[in-house]
Order: structure tokens, then C-alpha cells, then sequence
């Protein structure tokens, strides 16, 4: 099964490292498990427990679609720390999910069938697949317009902005390095709040010389 984010979608990449990171902080030693799945990857993880040995650990076909992780946009986590990979006796997997709540992802830990702890999605098209098969048709269609969407879009006020991005642009505002046009339209591009943020990550704007 696939492990590489990378494959994902470009909003999720970004909060799945963010998650790591404020987890760190925390304490909370996590590292990343499956994450994008190929259909035919995704129909012999539906066969087990059915045709194949195991237990029933999805009910998402490969074949419909129907699971987030083959439309790149959900990813799974394991507890990193020595103390078990799934191993939730202290409450772990729910003070993950309260991590990354707050970071606009939906927890599989508060569904109720199935309950899905080690489970994190991007919440805009629902915790079904249905609203991206009838948008985008297939995961291929769909990533088709990744790069177009990083490439067009201007964030022109600091509401549209990302989260992941949001307060590195408010910093800046502050502290007057970053200005909008005659209009006060701030005009930026997804390449460049990403260039901004890895600066700020990097100490750059907090200088005395900036």
C-alpha cells in the first residue's frame, strides 16, 4: 500500500506536516501510514476479510471509487513512539484528532461507523467520495486540476488564504513587509504563500534587519 504523501493532494501535504509538527510539540510521536491507494490496491485491501484472510477492515471498492485515500486526499497515522503503532490505552489516536481538527481536517475517530481513529481527510467534499465522483468522475480527472488550481488562483484578502498560510501573510501585514495594490488586493499566487511560509518557517521575517 502507498506511504508517499507526495501523491496526495497539494492542501493536504501541507497539514499532514503541520500535524507532525504540532504533535512533536505535544509530545505526540506520529509518523505517516497509508496514504494514496491505486485501485487495485484499494479492492485487495476490501477483499480482506471477505475473499482473503484477515478482518474487514474497509467497505470502499476499489473499482466505485469509493474510499478518500484513492482520490488523494486522506491519510492514515500511527503512533511513533515505541509504545505500540495502534496502541490507544492513554487516549492517544484522540488527542491526535483534536490536533488536527484544529488544523480544518476531518478526524475518522468521531464517525460512528466505522470509527476511524488513525484516519484524517480534507473535509470540502464530504466524508463520502459520492460529491467528488459526480464533480470529477474519476481520482485521474480530479487531479487534473491540482496544478491548475495552484497556478490561477489569487488570494487577494487574507480570509481566502489557506489556513496553513494565513498567519505567516498576517505577520507580514503587520509588520508592513507585504502590501496590497491601490486596492488593497494582496494578489498572491499558491507558489507564493508557499515561498512565504517556508521563509517564515525559516526565520527570515523575524530578523532585526528586515
Amino acid at each position: 500500500m502507498g506511504r508517499d504523501i507526495t501523491k496526495c493532494h497539494p492542501e493536504l501535504q501541507q497539514k499532514c506536516a503541520q500535524l507532525i509538527e504540532k504533535c512533536a510539540k505535544k509530545g505526540l510521536n506520529i509518523a505517516v501510514g497509508e496514504c494514496y491507494r491505486t485501485v487495485e490496491e484499494q479492492n485487495e485491501l476490501y477483499a480482506q476479510g471477505r475473499t482473503k484472510a484477515g478482518n474487514i477492515v474497509t467497505n470502499a471498492k476499489g473499482s466505485d471509487y469509493s474510499s478518500h485515500h484513492q482520490w488523494g486526499t486522506a491519510f492514515d497515522f500511527y503512533r511513533n513512539d515505541g509504545k505500540g503503532a495502534y496502541n490507544d490505552s492513554d487516549g492517544f489516536f484522540g488527542k491526535v484528532g483534536s490536533v488536527g481538527k484544529s488544523l480544518g481536517l476531518e478526524w475518522g475517530g468521531d464517525w460512528t461507523s466505522p470509527v476511524d481513529k488513525p484516519h484524517f481527510q480534507l473535509p470540502y467534499w464530504g466524508s463520502t467520495t459520492a460529491e467528488l465522483k459526480r464533480l470529477y468522475g474519476t481520482p485521474e480527472e480530479f487531479k487534473k486540476t491540482w496544478e491548475a488550481e495552484e497556478m490561477e488562483k489569487i488570494y487577494n484578502w487574507t480570509v481566502e488564504v489557506p489556513e496553513w498560510a494565513r498567519p505567516t501573510v498576517q505577520k507580514l501585514l503587520d509588520k508592513g513587509y507585504l502590501k496590497g495594490n491601490d486596492k488593497g488586493e494582496l494578489e498572491l499566487t499558491y507558489s507564493m504563500l508557499k515561498l512565504l511560509v517556508i521563509n517564515d518557517r525559516a526565520g527570515l521575517y523575524d530578523l532585526n534587519n528586515c
